[in-house]
């Protein structure tokens, strides 16, 4: 049947960690001026949103700081998800449906689960959606929408337009002071390592897909226009690794004057000339995947033992990156085959000495990922769907040398110490010394 679609929604549910784990709510309690969860707007929404035709109106919610307030009409409900929100996504979908009113659901969850998303959505989308999204409007408008749309190609970046930023709610947003925030931007998909616990590689591809660079600049330059006080986050999976690229980019970065955080790889240390564009175009922070310092855990990982290869340069590549006046942010997964009650001891030393903060999760198998489909095949999870668990301080399958409840206790305890007053101070004196010999940043060379 034809549908008219004058207004809507895109929601990003919120994730339930603070709500549903009562540990960690109190660890994030205890330490909040220090430790907090990363939180950046949903660029696919902003996305999806610019490519909605004028004549649509689109509001966008973010339940991390704005309720949903289902008695208002829409004509069109869009939801994303990761999976450790999906259960909320469903919960949303559910209550529009029941008003009668269209709902579509993209995102990775969706993309690896769509005939579970299928039980509570009337559409989904399957991988990326730019080129998708305006045909099935035109679909939903004249009556021929289909359950699901699935692109049969990965779509080329240098075909996007820029992000309706203009929709987030910046009020809102400024004032949300429970979370480390970011605003977004994107210069490239993809990541070539193909980790065993992740799904980007499956979504994105192996191959690293780029915008061009006065793509970029233009993305930055309109953003700024409504928000130029915040740290931008680049969501790249690794915004670094063509060297080439990624400098050019950074040269053209150091006029524009901001302050960003990017993701690499931990071979960004051996170019010493990235590293300091990198600094001079406002780069704070770099989050590397380090994993591990357990060899048999890293050889794991990767099908050809990248990470495993490594291991031995980790303390030197820190120290080079710090030296450039760039904090590194290390990620670390414990519940390996190899891992045990000393894993955890081991990572707080490593990251103690080494000056740096980090992110450290709990092994987590998440839908569509080799090791959930190894573990699935083994019969460890121990209750499956436990997407609501996907917060990564959850233990959700059998481990040989860690039970669910030391595991819990122990990620707890680990960030308990590395955010102490004591431990963060140490690092930000360390950090602090290096900045005082350092020339000052936007400065073209």
């Amino acid at each position: 049947m034809p549908r008219n679609i004058y207004r809507i929604v895109l929601i990003n549910p919120k994730r339930p960690l603070r709500k549903d784990n009562v540990k960690t709510y109190e660890l994030f309690k205890k330490n909040k001026d220090r430790l907090k969860l990363w939180f950046a707007p949903p660029l696919s929404l902003l996305t999806i949103a610019s490519l909605t035709p004028p004549g649509i109106e689109v509001k966008i919610i973010d339940e991390h700081f704005e309720e949903i307030d289902f008695n208002t009409h829409y004509d069109l409900v869009g939801i994303t998800a990761m999976t450790q929100q999906a259960n909320r996504a469903y919960e949303i979908a559910d209550r529009f449906r029941q008003k009668k009113i269209w709902v579509a659901m993209g995102g990775i969850h969706a993309s690896i689960l769509p005939d579970e998303a299928l039980n509570h959505v009337d559409t989904v989308f399957i991988g990326e959606a730019e080129e998708l999204w305006p045909v099935y409007l035109l679909d939903l408008i004249s009556g021929n929408q289909r359950k699901i749309y699935k692109s049969d190609r990965l779509f080329d970046l240098k075909k996007s337009i820029i992000p309706r930023y203009e929709l987030i709610n910046f009020e809102s947003f400024n004032n949300l002071t429970s979370y480390f925030k970011f605003l977004p931007v994107q210069a490239s998909r993809g990541c070539p390592h193909d980790c065993s616990f992740c799904v980007t590689t499956q979504f994105y591809g192996k191959k690293i897909r780029k915008k061009e660079i006065d793509q970029i600049i233009s993305e930055i330059s309109y953003l700024k226009k409504f928000n130029d006080n915040n740290l931008l986050l680049f969501v790249d999976d690794n915004l670094f690794v063509d060297r080439t690229f990624a400098k050019a980019l950074l040269r053209e970065l150091i006029p524009l004057k901001i302050k960003y955080i990017a993701q690499s790889d931990v071979k960004v240390a051996d170019d010493p000339e990235l590293l300091r564009l990198a600094y001079l175009s406002g780069c704070m922070m770099i989050f590397i995947g380090f994993e591990s310092i357990n060899i048999q855990s890293l050889s794991a990982i990767n099908t050809n033992s990248w990470k495993m290869k490594q291991l031995d340069r980790y303390p030197s590549a820190i120290k080079r990156i710090q030296e450039n006046g760039i904090v590194v942010f290390g990620a670390f997964v414990i519940g390996f085959e190899n891992d045990d009650l000393s894993t955890f001891n081991n990572i707080k030393e490593f990251v103690i000495k080494n000056f740096i903060p980090g992110q450290f999760t709990l092994l987590t198998p998440l839908p569509g990922s080799r090791i959930f489909n190894q573990f699935k095949a083994e019969g460890r999870i121990t209750d499956e769907p436990f997407w609501n668990k996907c917060s990564f301080f959850d233990m959700s399958f059998n481990h040989d040398k860690l039970g669910k409840e030391v595991a819990e206790n122990e990620i707890v305890k680990i960030h308990d110490v590395v955010f102490n007053e004591e431990n963060t101070l140490q690092r930000n004196f360390h950090m602090i010394k290096i900045y005082k010999g350092l020339s000052q940043r936007w400065v073209p060379e």
